[in-house]
C-alpha cells in the first residue's frame, strides 16, 4: 500500500509541475487574460458542446463578461486569443502577413491536409485562390450549383421561422 501512495504522490507531483510550468510558459508569453481550462484539452470540449447546442452564444458571452473583448483561451490543443473588438479585428486583418500570420492550430492543419488552401500563404495563396475563383466563375456553376444552393440556404431559413416564436430574436421578414 505504501509503494501505491509513493507513486500516486509521484503522479500529482508531476501533474502540478507541468500545469505550473504551462501556466509559466503562457505567462511570459504575455497573452490577455482568460482560462488555459484543463492541462492538453484546455477548454476544447466546452467550445465543441457549445457549437453543438442550439445556442453556442453562452461559452463566449461567460468569456467575454469575466475578461472582456479580448481574452485567452485554449482550444485544439494550443493557446488562442478570441476578439470581439471590432478595432482590434480590423486592425489584425490589416495587417495580415506583416504584423500577423495567419495560422490554425496544428490539430486542424492536420485535419485539413498541409495542401490546404486554407493553409497556403503569400503569392501560393494568391494564385490558387484566383484558380478556384475562376473556376466558381464559371457558367455551369452560376446555372446549377449556385441554384440548388441558395435553395438549401433558404429551405433552412424557412425551417427557422417555427423557432422565432419561442426565442427572444427578431427576424426581420
Amino acid at each position: 500500500m505504501s509503494s501505491f501512495t509513493s507513486l500516486l504522490f509521484s503522479c500529482a507531483a508531476i501533474a502540478a509541475f507541468l500545469i505550473l510550468l504551462r501556466r509559466w510558459r503562457y505567462r511570459r508569453l504575455r497573452l490577455p487574460p482568460g482560462s488555459l481550462g484543463l492541462p492538453f484539452i484546455g477548454e476544447t470540449l466546452q467550445l465543441i458542446s457549445a457549437y453543438k447546442s442550439d445556442n453556442p452564444e453562452p461559452f463566449m458571452d461567460r468569456r467575454l463578461n469575466r475578461y472582456g473583448l479580448v481574452f485567452t483561451t485554449h482550444v485544439f490543443g494550443e493557446p488562442t486569443v478570441f476578439s470581439a473588438e471590432p478595432e482590434m479585428n480590423r486592425f489584425v486583418l490589416a495587417n495580415e502577413g506583416k504584423l500577423f500570420e495567419c495560422s490554425y492550430p496544428g490539430s486542424i492543419s492536420n485535419l485539413l491536409g498541409k495542401h490546404s488552401l486554407l493553409l497556403m500563404k503569400g503569392n501560393l495563396h494568391k494564385k490558387m485562390h484566383s484558380l478556384t475563383m475562376s473556376f466558381a466563375n464559371s457558367s455551369i456553376i452560376k446555372d446549377h450549383l449556385l441554384v440548388d444552393v441558395d435553395r438549401l440556404i433558404r429551405l433552412n431559413l424557412d425551417s427557422w421561422s417555427d423557432r422565432k416564436k419561442t426565442e427572444n430574436y427578431y427576424f426581420v421578414q
